[in-house]
């Protein structure tokens, strides 16, 4: 399964090799975050896998904001802390932040996440209608997400969400 459907309707469509990781969530229990991960690992096979072992997350952020307000609070220590896996923004570092029309993707260096689970990574806040939604893109497996590789694979799942998004409007 390569979808998923959040609280509040938001539906989620992850990128070719990623399938939602089912032990991430419990049936009955509103979907406020869903995991995707490799297909090919999920279903414990030996073939190729093109998502390079790294893991997908979406999770609902709120209401609707204006994204380059959202943009200059990422910059700002309080902006940073909230990046951060134990809340506080030294450990923080920003290398890139990006605005588009629907979203702010932003490469960053977590210090207080674990080595083997990558420390540098992708976050992208994406508008969906009236919602905000967070992105992140992780190492689950392997090499750290940085660069190109995890800003194309980020961009491709804000846009498969987008595109979900307005079959309804």
């Amino acid at each position: 399964m390569s979808s998923g459907k959040l609280a509040g309707g938001v539906i989620v469509q992850a990128p070719e090799g990623y399938c939602l990781d089912q032990s991430s969530t419990r049936r009955g229990v509103t979907r406020t975050g869903l995991v995707f991960a490799s297909c090919v690992r999920l279903q414990g096979s030996n073939e190729f896998d093109p998502t390079y072992g790294h893991v997908l997350t979406v999770t609902n952020a709120g209401p609707k904001i204006d994204l380059s307000v959202l943009s200059g609070y990422i910059k700002s220590a309080a902006g940073r802390a909230a990046l951060s896996d134990d809340d506080q923004s030294t450990g923080i570092v920003i290398h890139e932040t990006k605005v588009t029309r629907n979203a702010v993707y932003v490469e960053y260096t977590d210090a207080a996440r674990p080595v083997h689970l990558g420390q540098r990574g992708w976050k992208a806040f994406v508008v969906v209608a009236d919602k905000l939604v967070l992105l992140g893109i992780y190492a689950g497996v392997g090499v750290t997400v940085s660069g190109i590789d995890g800003e194309e694979t980020l961009r491709k799942f804000a846009q498969l969400i987008l595109m979900e998004a307005k079959k309804f409007i």
